[in-house]
């Protein structure tokens, strides 16, 4: 990636790093910058931060953002993936209780919103 585009990308994240940050301090976050036009801020949730996805949720659709989800029981987790204009897309990974019964690889995606 060039300079320019990169430092573009890495400023567009750190923009939404700072709402993240407000809310959920402690959570783990990757940027995969080559994800998406604008690249991939992906957040692991452990069940203490659960209580904060809500808020975090909220303020990130103030923001433009829209957001999918996707329950896979399979694997113990639910997915948000937010999406928005000239921003980078945003992976929220909850974790579930895992159901090894429930193999359902066509469950799909739905839209969702935390208000």
């Amino acid at each position: 990636m060039k300079p320019r585009s990169l430092r573009h990308c890495l400023e567009k994240a750190a923009s939404a790093l700072v709402l993240i940050q407000k809310y959920t301090p402690n959570v783990d976050c990757i940027l995969d910058e080559n994800k998406g036009e604008h690249g991939h801020l992906i957040l692991t949730f452990d069940e203490s931060g659960i209580s904060k996805v809500t808020a975090l949720g909220k303020e990130l659709e103030r923001k433009g953002y829209l957001f999918k989800m996707k329950k896979s029981p399979w694997l113990g987790q639910i997915t948000y993936l937010g999406k928005a204009a000239e921003k980078p897309s945003i992976i929220l990974t909850l974790p579930i209780t895992k159901d090894r019964l429930a193999i359902n690889e066509n469950c799909p995606e739905q839209p969702y919103s935390f208000y």
